[in-house]
């Protein structure tokens, strides 16, 4: 076996073995920590909604009492429910479950979408027909075992969903299909968590595309609609108090956003909300620059929509290691980019790898020792490197375009001498 062979396959057994290990840590959760999960709060909301509650399903004084009740004999505060009205009307099916076999049933979707948008994004890929599957299955495994995986599996999060729009908008804009990918994009980050969409709001608005836009407006509008069907003005309104409350309800030094580095530096005030602030607008700032980078440069497409989900990352108001799995089909679609290409990229495909392992390796310590350095959490550094990547890779215009096939060589040689044979 060649070593050309031989890295795809160690790399591929080594992250399939940790989601493997996930999977089985999963398994092992038990009713206490299912009570303890995130998914409490959507479970919550779904049988509110289901209960006629849509329009004040957002009231902790409905909520506390039902998740009181979920929990017994565990006294645990009530977790808020504080996704859109459509996360409670999509998930209304399970909350005709028991909460532990509504967890499991929800968690495991969660993580089969996660798949899901890797094979997409994967396939979407320009040059993934030349990669042999032994690659692409290295790849999609390679792209899977970062921590907001396991984070997603374990509470019951909804990002395997926000992952997958992220990698149908992206088919889409490799299809040149800009009006489906802006309606996907918008629609999937309304159902679940707008708030890790600013900084891709602001790519789309960069690109200047008319159709992308539309498909964009549509997606909102339809979406605003729909949750007007479900949970009425009242719900809506509900949903805005509560998101904007959830911005002050946690510890800002522990998110994983830029809003995790202010907290770390200025504390839980409102010095830290000021600072972070100026940090969302410079990141909202530079997903637009991306989105204007690829106007007429359809070869920068990988490159600077993965720079942009980063920055919705860090700009993100409210971001833990869950939403880290947004990143998880950028990985894949860049990783699968870059292996297609000619073997002089291999530094850049080098700066790539390196900089998702760190992402990785920061996310474990920050879990692992409680953030406990003197700069906070490590992740959101990381993410700034990976920011950081991508406006140069953009900037100095790093990304090679496609090089023709062989047949399209002949074809333009014929068209250039006149002849047809």
């Amino acid at each position: 076996m060649t070593s050309k062979r031989r890295g795809p396959l160690v790399a591929a057994a080594l992250c399939g073995a940790i989601v493997v290990a996930y999977l089985v840590l999963w398994l092992g959760v038990g009713t206490f920590q299912i009570g303890r999960s995130d998914f409490t709060s959507t479970y919550v909301g779904a049988t509110l909604l289901r209960d006629g509650h849509g329009s004040s399903m957002y009231e902790e004084a409905l909520q506390a009492p039902l998740h009181a009740s979920l929990i017994a004999p565990d006294r645990e505060g009530n977790l808020p429910f504080v996704n859109p009205p459509l996360a409670a009307a999509l998930a209304l099916p399970v909350s005709l479950l028991d909460l532990d076999t509504a967890y499991r049933l929800w968690s495991i979707l969660q993580f089969a979408l996660l798949v899901i948008s890797v094979v997409v994004a994967i396939r979407a890929a320009p040059g993934r027909r030349t990669l042999a599957p032994v690659t692409l299955a290295a790849i999609g495994l390679v792209s899977l075992p970062c921590l907001g995986t396991w984070a997603t599996l374990l509470l019951g999060q909804w990002d395997g969903l926000s992952a997958l729009g992220l990698a149908v908008a992206y088919a889409c804009l490799r299809a040149r299909r800009p009006a489906a990918a802006g309606a996907v994009l918008a629609v999937t980050a309304l159902i679940a968590k707008p708030h890790l969409a600013l900084g891709l709001a602001a790519f789309v608005i960069g690109v200047r595309d008319r159709r992308l836009l539309l498909g964009a407006a549509g997606g909102v509008v339809g979406s605003v609609l729909l949750s007007l069907l479900v949970a009425g003005p009242g719900g809506i309104a509900g949903f805005v108090g509560a998101a904007i409350h959830s911005t002050t309800r946690w510890q800002l030094a522990n998110m994983v956003s830029l809003v995790g580095i202010a907290g770390a530096v200025a504390g839980n005030g409102i010095a830290s909300h000021l600072l972070a602030a100026v940090g969302e607008l410079a990141a909202v700032a530079l997903a637009a620059m991306l989105g204007s980078a690829v106007r007429g440069r359809p070869q920068r497409l990988e490159a600077a929509f993965a720079g942009a989900t980063v920055l919705s990352l860090l700009a993100s108001p409210h971001a833990y290691w869950d939403d880290l799995a947004l990143l998880i089909p950028a990985a894949a679609w860049s990783l699968t980019t870059l292996a297609a290409r000619p073997t002089g990229d291999g530094s850049l495909r080098r700066a790539v790898i390196v900089v998702w392992t760190a992402i990785s390796v920061a996310a474990y310590l920050d879990v692992a020792t409680n953030a406990a350095v003197p700069l906070g959490l490590l992740t959101p550094w990381a993410l700034v490197a990976a920011a950081a990547l991508a406006v140069t890779v953009c900037r100095h215009q790093l990304v090679r375009p496609p090089q023709p096939s062989s047949a399209e060589r002949r074809r333009d040689v014929r068209a250039m001498s006149g002849g047809d044979g």
